[in-house]
């Protein structure tokens, strides 16, 4: 991660006190829609974004103090989107059980949330689904497996949370549920054309809470 480079302040993200600001937290999945967003959104919001993977549930809370410390005004950011499964119900490297558990991942999305609330005091919070899985994705070689039924459970679990605290939902899962396997490029992410469409969609859900 870019941090304080010789000459640099160490703050990247320099909000406006004239449009709405906005800061995408996630995965690889986050990394291939957030430019898209960020286009759409040009004239009616500042979008901000780390460029490395947000990963899993431990990784966007042992980062956030840093991410925060990215910001001039974290108060001024207005609203946070943010994902983080995929790694999380990730088999890796063929591992019988997940990366998190099941309880341990209900703990790190209040975890996140609670913590959310405290860095970006005045930032509505949008929690998005984790998408689906190619419908073809068996042909692939997976190190890491995992498959929608898997990514169902965790998504009740982090949606359940979300609604016990009055966290908006932006459930893409269901949104690309019915994409085929040409909308892939592998077992899960994305081909550039997608991953276009997916970020023409997040920067219509974020309008309506602008």
């Amino acid at each position: 991660m870019k941090w304080i480079e010789d000459g640099e302040s160490g703050v990247e993200f320099t909000c406006s006190e004239d449009k709405p600001n906005i800061f995408l937290i996630g995965d690889s999945i986050r990394r291939g829609y957030c430019l898209t967003a960020k286009k759409e959104l040009t004239d009616a919001a500042n979008v901000f974004y780390v460029k490395d993977n947000c990963r899993n549930t431990q990784n966007v809370i042992t980062s956030m103090k840093a991410w925060v410390g990215r910001f001039d005004r974290p108060d001024l950011v207005s609203i946070v989107h943010f994902n983080c499964g995929h790694w999380d119900v990730a088999h890796w490297n063929g591992y019988e059980t997940p990366l998190t558990g099941e309880d341990e991942y209900a703990k790190n999305i209040k975890m996140i949330i609670v913590l959310l609330r405290r860095f970006f005091k005045n930032a509505k919070l949008i929690f998005a689904t984790t998408t689906p899985m190619n419908p073809k994705g068996e042909k692939y070689v997976v190190v890491n497996p995992r498959d929608n039924e898997i990514i169902d459970r965790y998504n009740a679990i982090a949606t359940k949370i979300a609604k016990e605290e009055d966290v908006a939902i932006n459930d893409l899962n269901t949104y690309m549920r019915d994409w085929g396997e040409e909308c892939f490029k592998d077992y899960c992410h994305l081909t550039p054309e997608s991953f276009i469409r997916l970020g023409k969609h997040v920067a219509e859900v974020l309008k309506t809470y602008l």
